[in-house]
């Protein structure tokens, strides 16, 4: 996959509706993990494309700042940082900005992707994009067309395996 998706994640769970404004620590590990579930499930194995960052003032109890979530690389802000910060940092370290999305709807993360030229992903954008990704991943493949009828050697074959089933007492009467 070409593009890295570098993901404001409370932010992005606020556009999902997932958490009210002021939520609980529990409430907090089962939006995070709503949206982990979901991003892995429409990304499947391109997963290592996305990291997702939160602010470290509402991390787990003992959580490490940089994890991965089923391939999904997930960090935390650190101390007074915020995960705008953190963002920005990413940004300004990165080796090919260019091939970096960045999903956000914060005005200060946008402006500062545009500035090292990455792609901005408005947050209903990014959901938009996730739903398509996964109908296309989930759609089921057609069904193999069915032949006409069978050729003769089929016929044949079908004949010597079963021809004989009419003679069989116990099935004489479903025939």
């Amino acid at each position: 996959m070409s593009a890295t998706y570098l993901i404001d994640g409370y932010n992005l769970i606020h556009a999902m509706g997932l958490l009210p404004v002021k939520a609980g620590p529990g409430k907090l590990e089962k939006a995070r993990l709503a949206l982990l579930g979901l991003l892995k499930g429409s990304f499947g194995d391109d997963a290592g494309a996305v990291t997702v960052v939160f602010d470290g003032s509402g991390a787990p109890a003992g959580s490490d700042v940089s994890q991965s979530y089923h391939g999904i690389r997930v960090q935390y802000a650190q101390r007074q940082q915020q995960a705008d910060d953190l963002i920005e940092d990413l940004l300004r370290h990165a080796g090919a900005p260019k091939s970096l999305s960045v999903v956000s709807d914060d005005h200060r993360l946008q402006n500062a992707a545009r500035r090292r030229q990455a792609s901005v992903l408005p947050c209903g954008d990014f959901l938009d994009f996730l739903q398509k990704k996964r109908r296309a991943t989930h759609a089921r493949p057609a069904a193999p067309e069915k032949k006409e009828r069978l050729s003769d050697q089929e016929t044949a074959e079908w004949l010597r395996e079963f021809g004989d089933l009419g003679d069989d007492p116990e099935l004489r009467g479903l025939f």
